[in-house]
């Protein structure tokens, strides 16, 4: 009888579907939540098809152990280049200000580790992934207007900086630009290229603006991205070290992106609607960690649907778990820009402060962005 019983309120059980607006790295990831929480996500994306677009991204271990609850780790691993190395250099004298280990070190203190990959690859292991679920259902070439939530339990609105859906549930939240602009240019692996090691993360501090790249993809490429006050980037780092300048010049067609963030919202939740990664979030880029905090998002959510089954707790629990830490990570990003784009006499001091800070110190200080995601 008992055995009969249960079988009677299992059949009888409500199946939790929920829409998601945007098929990004956000939307993918929530449906993934869902999916795995038991429930059915239906993504809703507005491009006729998924175009391999974006730039390169760095996974931390927070990133990466969040793929991983999510299911997807296996599936983005083959795609990732592991660094072995952070270089942070003084733009002008092209000389290293400081080395950090991002190999066995990074593994063993935060138990992942430390990859960085391309977005449209990261994005096409989450697809592969979604479309083998049978309780996840793609629509493209699909424009989402209203939130009216109809046939479906919730709305995940996963749309983005520019998100439609934060400003309709949150009128004046439009995002903010910022005085910076990013030139971003994927180009050919140089073999060798002056006493720069080009298989390492390298930072370039420079006088109101930097440069960071890194390897992406397999075979990999180079991840080149210049940020300047607007002006193209073999113009503005005119009087950067040689070796700079020549990796700039690599790239003869950069493309140009505006620096936007999203002003602090004290919800993202309205009705049976809320709001993910960077629609709910959005920052600067300065951390490398805005895939990572979507992605973390979506670990929590799905944690969050499997403790309660019912959406609406499960959105307002997910709110009080992340908002504190994506508040947090947009100071410290600001802090950070600040600290890159320091004049010629106060990037002495920060120069010093790094050579003489200890490898532990240092990785004291990363400790809050990568041994946590809630």
């Amino acid at each position: 009888m008992k055995y009969f019983s249960i079988r009677v309120m299992l059949s009888t059980m409500h199946t939790m579907n929920i829409k998601i607006i945007g098929g990004g790295i956000a939307g993918l990831a929530s449906a993934l939540a869902v999916a795995n929480a038991g429930g059915k996500a239906t993504i809703f994306e507005k491009s006729a098809s998924f175009e391999p677009v974006g730039a390169g991204l760095q996974l931390g271990p927070n990133a990466a152990r969040a793929l991983q609850s999510l299911g997807a780790w296996d599936a983005v691993k083959p795609y990732t280049y592991a660094p072995p190395e952070l270089h942070i250099r003084d733009g002008r004298n092209g000389k290293i200000i400081k080395r950090l280990a991002l190999g066995k070190p990074f593994e063993v203190r935060y138990a992942m580790p430390y990859r960085t990959a391309h977005r449209s690859d990261l994005h096409r292991a989450l697809l592969e992934v979604a479309s083998s679920k049978s309780n996840i259902e793609i629509q493209t070439n699909v424009e989402v207007d209203d939130l009216l939530i109809s046939t479906f339990d919730g709305i995940i609105a996963a749309d983005g900086v520019w998100s439609k859906s934060r400003q309709n549930m949150f009128p004046d939240t439009a995002a903010i630009i910022t005085k910076d602009t990013y030139y971003r240019n994927l180009i050919s692996l140089p073999l060798s290229f002056g006493n720069v090691e080009l298989g390492c993360v390298n930072l370039w501090l420079y006088s109101g603006g930097h440069v960071v790249h890194y390897p992406v993809g397999v075979p990999a490429k180079l991840n080149l991205v210049a940020i300047t006050n607007g002006q193209d980037p073999r113009v503005f780092f005119k009087d950067a070290h040689a070796d700079l300048q020549s990796l700039l010049a690599l790239g003869k067609t950069y493309t140009k992106w505006p620096s936007a963030y999203v002003p602090f919202l004290q919800h993202w939740q309205k009705g049976n609607i809320t709001l993910i990664g960077d629609a709910a979030h959005g920052t600067l880029p300065y951390l490398a960690q805005g895939a990572a905090m979507a992605l973390e998002d979506a670990a929590n959510l799905q944690s969050e649907i499997g403790k309660s089954g019912n959406f609406a707790q499960a959105t307002r629990s997910f709110e009080q778990n992340r908002i504190a830490r994506t508040t947090r990570l947009h100071i410290e990003t600001q802090r950070a820009r600040k600290a890159y784009h320091l004049g010629r006499i106060f990037s002495l001091g920060r120069n010093l402060f790094m050579r003489i800070s200890n490898d532990n110190g240092i990785y004291t200080r990363l400790d809050w962005i990568y041994r946590s995601s809630n």
